[in-house]
């Protein structure tokens, strides 16, 4: 019997059902390897095991971690290492080494390290939301990526409290210079919006292995070693990463092969319509507060509670749904909750002796459940690949931009000050976000299980060969299971 400090190959029942295929077939791959070379077996583990593309949970508990011995021996594990290795090009590949190890406590201390970044890019995010999820995804796993979305939209709708009081401020400026103050807050807003553009171009770096500079520090953020564990983490984390480098172009061929990448299109059909209940009273939040007959520093000072509601649910259901590893259900409560809101501002009646109760409503809708950090990491671990990973976070976002035009053309005047049509129309909307949301979660289920069937009916001989010679790429893949 193998010693407490020996490897462990076995794998619970549990662990079994939560793999991924290609987990499965390197839990078997490992048993055999430790049969024939014990003294190895944890080395093959800590450099293949956790390689996934879509590892739904971190592997603990079974010495399956990156911290185990010095890895070796590679080429007796039956040429696997070819499906890891980064292209030449890749802006980390002289900081790849298969045989690299790391504490826990190594990677939790770069991890917080990182965070702190994370939330100054949600400050100073503009036009370039895409480029920031690609960005984002050089430096964390696929498990990591959500919760730090939602605190770089967290950062974001920050950014709005701070508004309220300054718009308050600014617009007190009226007279001074000749200018009106809302020409004051136009031009304060945009020279600081123009002067954090700046230092974002000086301050972002190139990839996590060309951090250094005279603006950001001869030595960069990272030392070699910090550099050495974020590359092999990603890449052993989601392989596809590896495939480009983060100055290569995406051909018009690619740009095609993603557009017309139809496991994606649920997600962008998706983008259409879930926030736009919440951008019609969110867009008109103030004009309510005015036609309620609260003056202007009364109106900004209401708007807080709703934000900071936001903010909380955002970073609060982004980690819940990765903590009950589903994704869904946590984008359809969404949808459930504005229900009984919209229904509330709807069915109440006009006039002053309900202003407070309309507030209410109004605050919980603009402070709905926000999932559009599930989303937009969902849309990158779907993809498979890193040109459908920029594409398709391009596509999705226009698709939520969008639905910003729908949402600006449902509030009319001739509706105001209740817009009750205007209401009946977004419970509709809701009624077909909930059908589609329902469809989406069917069909990416759906696609596992075929998947599985044909995987599993394989014998590992098969599996082996079609890794070794498929032309499938990214989430086409026999191996790849879509998250949902």
């Amino acid at each position: 019997m193998a010693s407490k400090g020996d490897f462990e190959v076995q794998a619970s029942a549990h662990d079994l059902a939560q793999s991924t295929p290609r987990q499965s077939t390197l839990r078997s791959l490992l048993s055999s390897f430790a049969r024939q070379r014990p003294n190895d077996a944890s080395t093959f583990a800590s450099d293949h095991f956790t390689r996934t593309d879509t590892s739904e949970e971190d592997i603990d508990g079974k010495g399956l971690k990156p911290e185990l011995g010095a890895l070796g021996h590679r080429s007796d594990v039956n040429g696997l290492e070819q499906f890891y290795i980064p292209i030449d090009t890749y802006e980390g590949r002289h900081r790849y080494d298969p045989r690299a190890t790391w504490t826990s406590e190594e990677e939790r201390a770069l991890i917080r390290r990182l965070d702190i970044r994370v939330s100054l890019l949600g400050i100073i995010e503009g036009g370039f939301i895409p480029d920031v999820i690609l960005y984002l995804s050089y430096f964390y796993k696929s498990k990591e990526l959500p919760i730090r979305l939602s605190f770089f939209w967290g950062a974001y709708g920050f950014t709005f409290i701070i508004s309220a009081f300054l718009a308050y401020g600014i617009l007190h400026l009226g007279g001074v210079n000749g200018m009106h103050g809302w020409q004051w807050l136009f031009a304060l807003e945009g020279a600081f919006t123009a002067l954090l553009g700046i230092l974002s171009w000086f301050y972002l770096p190139p990839s996590p292995y060309q951090t250094a500079s005279w603006f950001r520090g001869k030595n960069g953020w990272f030392t070699e070693r910090e550099e050495i564990i974020l590359a092999n983490r990603i890449i052993r984390d989601d392989p596809s990463k590896g495939d480009m480098h983060n100055r290569q172009a995406v051909t018009p061929r690619l740009l095609w092969e993603a557009l017309k990448d139809y496991d994606m299109w649920p997600i962008y059909l998706l983008g259409f319509t879930w926030t736009t209940p919440n951008q019609c009273v969110n867009a008109y939040l103030t004009l309510i507060l005015r036609s309620l007959k609260f003056d202007p520093f009364e109106t900004n000072l209401l708007t807080v509670p709703a934000y900071v509601l936001f903010i909380l649910q955002l970073v609060f259901w982004t980690w819940f749904s990765e903590r009950i590893n589903n994704r869904y259900l946590i984008i359809l409560m969404c949808q459930i909750w504005m229900f009984p809101l919209l229904i509330g501002l709807e069915t109440l009646p006009a006039g002053m002796a309900h202003a407070w109760s309309r507030y209410a409503l109004s605050v919980m809708m603009v402070g709905f459940p926000y999932v559009h950090a599930i989303l937009v990491a969902m849309t990158s671990r779907n993809a498979g690949s890193v040109r459908t990973r920029t594409v398709g976070s391009a596509l999705y976002n226009m698709c939520v931009q969008t639905s910003n035009i729908i949402a600006s053309n449902i509030y009319r005047d001739p509706d105001k000050p209740l817009y009750r049509t205007g209401n009946k129309v977004l419970l509709g909307l809701v009624a077909w976000n909930i059908v589609l949301i329902l469809s989406s979660k069917l069909y990416y289920a759906t696609r596992n299980a075929q998947r599985d069937k044909v995987w599993q009916s394989m014998t590992e001989a098969a599996r082996a060969q079609y890794l070794a010679t498929t032309t499938d790429k990214g989430n086409k893949r026999l191996d790849f299971r879509f998250v949902h």
